[in-house]
Parts: structure tokens; sequence; C-alpha cells
């Protein structure tokens, strides 16, 4: 089926199993830069499984993208700050690290993040990027990034779990059901809107 013609009435599990899930894994390859996007638990779940991919020697940058301002424990600050601190206290290298702090969404996540690559390693330098966010985030953002970066970078994705939305349990929980299939949604009107372009599944 094209995902424009999804629509919540014939939306079934094996359909949000096919979109959101299927064929997103780590390949583990290096690449010039992991790019990790922001979130209110980005922190929490995705800077580690950054931090993993950079402490196994995959690349030498790690890109935090988020300008959204939140309250973290009591403290006003950007996810991309938010996610500096974990990234530090991980043992990440400060100089390892680019601050994207202007982007407010996933679009601009990738279109910011490619401001931050040319003016931090020149864009046509980079051939290879990871983009890390949640499982659930990810087909998305791929289509996304694969849509807006320039042909000569690769994009791999590098999922990262979090407790409720994953493949096998997104459908145990209230929580996991509205977040997929929320997610999903937001898929579908990225390919109305011309934001991604339509694929099947």
């Amino acid at each position: 089926m094209w995902v424009s013609k999804i629509t919540k009435e014939n939306l079934t599990n094996d359909m949000i199993d096919r979109l959101l899930f299927e064929g997103l894994h780590d390949n583990g390859a290096s690449v010039d830069c992991i790019i990790v996007l922001g979130s209110v638990k980005a922190a929490k779940y995705r800077v580690p499984a950054a931090a993993e991919a950079f402490f196994a020697g995959r690349s030498e940058r790690i890109m935090l993208c988020g300008g959204k301002t939140r309250d973290f424990s009591g403290e006003s600050m950007t996810e991309a700050e938010n996610m500096c601190e974990k990234a530090l206290e991980l043992g990440v290298p400060e100089t390892s690290i680019i601050m994207e702090k202007n982007s407010l969404n996933t679009i601009e996540n990738i279109i910011c993040s490619l401001l931050e690559l040319q003016r931090s390693m020149w864009l046509n330098k980079v051939k290879s990027v990871l983009l890390v966010t949640t499982t659930y985030h990810m087909r998305r953002s791929l289509c996304i990034a694969k849509y807006l970066f320039p042909s000569h970078i690769s994009v791999y994705p590098c999922p990262a779990d979090d407790t409720t939305t994953k493949r096998n349990n997104w459908m145990n929980t209230p929580a996991g059901i509205s977040r997929v299939n929320e997610e999903i949604l937001n898929i579908v009107r990225c390919v109305h809107n011309g934001v991604i372009p339509d694929f099947e599944i």
C-alpha cells in the first residue's frame, strides 16, 4: 500500500509494524558524523546509543540537534544543551560535540544539521552520517534526511529503543498505541504535504 492511502480507518498493526519498524537496523557503518535528533527524553534514550557508536570508533563527531527550550529537572535549557550534559557525563569529549540549537521540530533538525555540518566540517567533505532517534520515530526522520540531504551523503539509521514503543511492546500500553498511531499520521501528513515522496510499504 502507498503511504498516501493510509488512514485511521484502514490502519492495521501489520501496517504499523512494516512502516515504523521493518528494515530499520543499524548496519555498524563508520561515518563522518553521528547526528542525534532532539526530544524531551533524547538524553535518556538517544544520547547513550550515540555515545555507544562514538566509543566503538564509528565516528569522531557527534551533533546534538534541538533548539526547543524545555524545563529539564527544574532548569530551562534547549534539548541540545540537555543532551550535551548527558554526552559529557558519558565521557564524550566536548571537542567532539557539535551543537545545533536552532531547530524546533524534526524537519528543522534535518535542515539545521546541514548548516552545522557545513560550518564545522564542510558539507562537500561529508560522505556519511549516522542518524540517531527513537526507533518508532526513525522512518520519518530517515525519509526526511534522505530527501533533504545532498545525494553524495549516505544516511544510516541508528534506532534507539525507549521503554513503551519498542517493536514488540508498543501495542501493550495506551501510551505506546497513541505514540505509534500519531507517528503514522505524521508520516502520512509529510507525504501529503510534499515533505517526503510517497512510498510503498
